[in-house]
């Protein structure tokens, strides 16, 4: 699921938890500077197994703070 804005993606439930995420806005991550696949941040793809482009970066959930 998506959630938009002003027509513009900006929560996505898969990338929301992942600690790779750096701009929720633009769609970034550290696997995908350059935006974040649709296919990855609609939840279609499992991102915790490889994905052309990603350079071996996965998801990974964000630790729990104590």
């Amino acid at each position: 699921m998506t959630v938009t804005i002003d027509d513009r993606p900006t929560y996505s439930l898969t990338c929301s938890t992942c600690e790779h995420l750096t701009g929720p806005i633009d769609k970034t991550c550290e696997a995908f500077p350059g935006g974040i696949p649709d296919r990855i941040w609609n939840g279609i793809n499992d991102h915790r197994k490889p994905y052309p482009g990603d350079g071996g970066i996965r998801y990974e959930k964000i630790a729990a703070s104590d």
